[in-house]
């Protein structure tokens, strides 16, 4: 017959306490010794320091404890409340779930119902749902258990359609739409820009186009396609013409605005705003110059769109144009130019030095 094995006594039991307690010169490295014996983790292990430096060093200062180790005298306090001599796992984090949890509230009544209306209204909102509920059945019902019972069941016209929506929700969380984005008055501190496609006699022609919050200061280039390559080369034509005064970028989330456009602007450092989809409202500015450049410049040209070196030289002549010479209504009948060096105080040859990098971007 085998022989049962007594249980240990627990470590922070009386014989556990005083087991072999001669052997330690202080009670520091007693903790210590059951700190390893019990496997506490590191930040536990960390705690115990502050109060071993708290008792045997800071002679039970709590600042001096909290200024030794650069932590905040509330947090010491906090743990010193909780700190046990004979129970060192008080030193341990705490869980932090919540005490009560919340529970499905829909009775199976309720959630039949639900299923019945939703199937036969498949593209009904919640909210109409709820009210043909109160008419059916004659009972209100929240619209909170309408959403939760549809989500439950994935009672969705397209289930796969629906899915593609919630990726794209939770990419535009992490998103700076121009609607919240806080505008300062700063020469380059925010330019908008877009991609304007014309069909020209069966060919595709795109203009990028680019226009400064403040000054009105405006840029476009022609290109053959809207991809992320040409857009990338149009922000750094802008950049060098901008002489690097280019913050934040604002656009309408277009797929050329991403892949090379993208990784360009996380390498120098320029931020992007974003309009919200189906919303021209967002980018008024821009998009009146983009009627301008296509009324004013394109109706008149004489090379159109067919020869792409030939059209960015004469764009440019009338960029040119169009920032030095034509006034603009909404800045008092100024042109950009003018308004930059009367409003910004910047030197008296910047328009000057701003013509002839628009020149030399061309050349480039």
């Amino acid at each position: 017959m085998t022989a049962v094995k007594p249980n240990p006594f627990h470590p922070w039991s009386w014989q556990g306490t005083h087991y072999k307690r001669e052997h330690f010169d202080s009670d520091a490295s007693y903790w210590r010794y059951w700190a390893k014996r019990l496997n506490l983790s590191l930040s536990a292990r960390l705690r115990l320091e502050w109060m071993v430096f708290y008792y045997f060093e800071a002679k039970k200062s709590g600042a001096k404890t909290a200024r030794h180790f650069g932590i905040a005298r509330q947090i010491f306090v906090k743990w010193k409340k909780r700190f046990k001599s004979n129970d060192l796992i008080s030193l341990e984090d705490k869980s932090r779930k919540p005490h009560h949890k919340r529970c499905w509230t829909v009775t199976d009544e309720e959630e039949k119902n639900i299923i019945l209306l939703r199937k036969k209204h498949m593209k009904w909102g919640k909210d109409k749902l709820q009210r043909r509920y109160r008419k059916v059945f004659s009972i209100h019902i929240s619209t909170n258990k309408i959403q939760k019972v549809i989500n439950k069941y994935n009672l969705y016209p397209d289930p796969t359609d629906h899915k593609k929506k919630l990726k794209r929700r939770l990419k535009r969380r992490n998103k700076i739409y121009i609607h919240t984005f806080e505008k300062e008055k700063k020469l380059g501190f925010l330019w908008h820009t877009d991609s304007v496609i014309i069909w020209w006699y069966g060919a595709r022609r795109v203009i990028f186009t680019a226009i400064e919050e403040c000054t009105k200061i405006a840029y476009a280039r022609a290109y053959t396609t809207n991809s992320s390559k040409n857009a990338k080369d149009f922000l750094e034509r802008l950049l060098y013409l901008a002489n690097s005064q280019v913050r934040h970028i604002h656009h309408d989330n277009g797929s050329e605005f991403y892949g090379q456009f993208e990784e360009a602007c996380n390498e120098l450092g320029i931020q992007q705003i974003f309009s919200r989809a189906r919303t021209p409202k967002d980018n008024p500015a821009l998009e009146r110059f983009n009627w301008t450049i296509q009324d004013e410049w394109l109706s008149q040209s004489l090379y159109g769109l067919d020869d792409i070196p030939l059209v960015n030289h004469d764009l440019t002549t009338w960029l040119i144009e169009y920032n030095n010479i034509r006034p603009h209504k909404s800045l008092d009948y100024l042109t950009p130019l003018e308004y930059a060096v009367k409003t910004f105080e910047v030197p008296p040859m910047w328009a000057s030095r701003t013509q002839l990098l628009l020149r030399n971007n061309h050349v480039s």
